[in-house]
Order: structure tokens, then sequence, then C-alpha cells
């Protein structure tokens, strides 16, 4: 049958890697590769960290060999005419030194590179102790024979975050792929869940599983390829096996014909004034919250005119647990710090400016010279500064430590403030 331009083939390997054997799970997976690019596919999708499985601090070794293997990996994907996707560790030198993540390679010809660290890691396996989380989900548009294919990536746990997949969704992704370690014992979630999201995306979503035991855990297989209707177009049940199907992106239009679940939300979307709380409706949210498991970071400032500065901080400081409640000093206490010229903006107007950020969850308006008070009455899981503090001089640090918290210390990226600014002439 004759393709359409919108038709194209792709490939599932579902193994069991060979632990820590990076040269026999090459092999494998250089003829799987040659296989499926015979049989016309052009995107072929391996199981995470298909090349070394899973991983304890000891193996960390493994990293080391990883850019060989991606040379390689390159040549097999400019001979073969083929997209190739999986995960490998990855280490990386960052500006607060190096660090091992968990990164799907997207390799394919004509130099086709993209990668992306996996956000969520499996706190049970060990993961948070050996890898970084990644911050950045990752849309990409890799150029096939006959048309463009908007790709999601996530890897095994990220499947549990339905926000993750919706956010590729809304940047135009056709196929979500997956890599997963994922378990015998919970191979019903895997198979429910990556059929949720492509139903409740109304897209495609592939995802490649390790089969087999490895170590002291049996892998489940069950690796997929489902339609924007739920559709199962290839399925692989036990064993090491390759399967193959066709996709037609023109689906994804005709899903979305009687009615469209998959766009961004636009009259619910949070809106800064309901962020803006009194302190005792704050402690009432924020004890809700950690009643729900969730992690709270805290931070805060007078935020007078908002830059780039505040924004890079109040985004790392986010990064560092599940919502941010930010401090904001009243126009009284703003004048004693900064002088009776200061705020420029009203407290007001400088809290609906915060809470319009996407980063930031709570906004809560102190009256007192410091934040003590607050803090001892909310008590944050994590209490963020500015590097320029030093640890002891910070207000309510010893409050958070003895709760079990932590004081953590940030950076700045941008080199301005709003002194600086107010200094600036007004031709600059």
């Amino acid at each position: 049958m004759k393709q359409s331009v919108s038709t194209f083939k792709m490939g599932i390997f579902q193994f069991t890697p060979k632990e820590r054997d990076i040269h026999a799970n090459w092999k494998k997976v250089e003829s799987a590769t040659s296989e499926t690019a015979e049989a016309g596919a052009e995107l072929l999708l391996l199981p995470e960290l298909w090349a070394t499985g899973p991983l304890y601090e000891a193996d960390e070794y493994l990293a080391h060999e990883i850019p060989e293997l991606l040379f390689k990996l390159k040549v097999l994907a400019e001979t073969s005419g083929i997209h190739i996707v999986g995960t490998l560790p990855e280490l990386a030198v960052e500006e607060s030194g190096e660090k091992l993540f968990n990164t799907t390679y997207v390799i394919g010809p004509d130099n086709t590179f993209h990668t992306y660290k996996k956000i969520h890691l499996f706190a049970p396996m060990g993961e948070d102790h050996l890898f970084s989380p990644g911050t950045d989900p990752v849309a990409l548009w890799v150029p096939l024979r006959k048309a463009e294919l908007g790709l999601g990536l996530i890897t095994c746990f990220d499947l549990r975050f339905p926000e993750l997949v919706r956010h590729l969704i809304y940047q135009g992704v056709d196929l979500v792929l997956l890599s997963a370690l994922w378990p015998l014992s919970r191979r019903h979630h895997l198979e429910l869940l990556m059929e949720s999201r492509a139903i409740e995306n109304q897209c495609f979503m592939a995802g490649a599983n390790a089969w087999g035991m490895l170590r002291d855990t049996e892998f489940g297989g069950g690796s997929k390829i489902i339609g924007p209707r739920g559709e199962i177009l290839a399925r692989a049940f036990d064993g090491e096996t390759i399967v193959l199907a066709e996709l037609d992106m023109d689906e994804i239009h005709s899903a979305r014909q009687d009615f469209f679940t998959a766009h961004a939300p636009r009259s619910w979307w949070p809106k800064a004034n309901p962020k803006i709380l009194d302190l005792p409706s704050l402690n009432t949210a924020v004890n809700r919250r950690r009643k729900a498991g969730q992690k709270m970071v805290f931070t805060n400032g007078c935020f007078d005119l908002l830059h780039a500065g505040h924004v890079s901080y109040l985004e790392s400081a986010r990064h560092l647990g599940d919502y941010l409640v930010v401090g904001l000093n009243n126009d009284k206490s703003v004048r004693e710090i900064k002088g009776t010229e200061r705020p420029i903006n009203p407290e007001s107007m400088r809290a609906y400016v915060l809470a319009g950020l996407a980063a930031v969850d709570y906004v809560v308006i102190f009256n007192d010279p410091t934040p003590l008070h607050l803090i001892q009455t909310i008590v944050p899981d994590v209490l963020v500064k500015g590097a320029d503090w030093e640890e002891k001089d910070i207000v309510g640090a010893e409050t958070v430590r003895k709760a079990g918290g932590r004081v953590a210390r940030i950076p700045f990226v941008h080199d301005i403030s709003t002194s600086r600014i107010l200094k600036l002439p007004d031709n600059h």
C-alpha cells in the first residue's frame, strides 16, 4: 500500500540489556537498527539506559564510555537512514560542578542530534542519589523523508506526570516517546498510563520498555505504539522483539475533529490575584499541601522593580520543591531598609507582578522588619536566599533546620539590581 505524505513507519526494540556491558548491548542495538531500517522504518525507540542496564552509584564510571558510543550511533543512524532514540547516562560539567543525568538522545541522519534530561527521578530505585534531575521539557521536530515530525520526550517515571506530556502537546508535537525500565509488577500501570496519555492528548504515544531480569528486578516489557484514539497499533508482550507500526499523522486531526481536548488552558489558567494570601489563609493552604506530601520552598524580598535577576532567582528556587511561597516586604519595611524614596511600586502592585509569574505559587505580604514570624508560622522545607548571604545571617535558617528542612543559597545569574536600574541614565 502506498504511504501518504503524513505516514511513516517506526519500530521499538524491546530487549534485556546486559548489565554494565556496553559492547554487548551495542551489538544488539546495531543489529536491531539495521533490521528496523531494512523494514522501512525511520525511527527506532529503545528502552531506558539500554546500553548499561539500571545503574547504581558504583557504576558511574560507565558514563565515560558514552561519548564513544554516541559517535558510533551517529554513524549508524547516518548509514541506516534512521532516527535512534533512547536514554544513556550523561556526565555533564555545569557551573555547580560535574553532574550525571539520565539523558534521552535523539540521533538521526543529517546530523540530527537532540537531548532531554529526565526530570522525574524514581527515588525507590535510588535514582535521586545517582542522577541529577533535568529541568526542561523537550519538544523537537525531526525531518523525515516526506514530512517533519514533532516529538515529545519523556522517560519512565515521567509517565506518571500528565502535566509534562500536556505541556509537550501544547508545543504541537505529534508523537510522545517513552523510554522505560518499568517493572513487571506494575506493568498494568504502564499500559494504562500510556493509553491514557494518548487518549487525553489525542496524540500518538510509543513506549519502549526493557524485558527480563536485571539485578534483582524483573522488568515487564509491554512496549506499545498507540494511536490518538487509544487504539493499539503495535504491541510487544514477553521476550526480546522488534515491533513495527505505520503511523498516519492525519489521524491526529481526524481524532480532534469531533471534539478537541489538547488545547492550552484558557479561562482557567491560574490568575495572579488568588495567589496573594494573608498569613492565616496561606497557613491553611500550606498545611493542606503538606498533608498531601508536597515540599514548600520559601524566599523573601522587596522585589520593587522586577528584573531578570529576580526572575532567574525565583525560577531556580521553584526547582527546589513542589511549590514556591514568596514573602514580600510591605511598604513600611521597604522604606526602613531602602530609604524614604522606596518602594517605587506599592506593595499591592509588587505582589500582583510576583503572583503573575509561573514560578510563584503564593505571595504573602509581611509587616515585620524581618520574615522571622512568617517563617516560624509556615515552616518551609527549603529556605532560599541569594548566594551573597552567609548562611549564619539568613533569618529563619535555624527554624527551618530544626524542623528537618534545609537552607539553599542561589547565585545570581544576571548582574543587575533595582538600585542599579534606578541609577541608569535616561538615554541608556
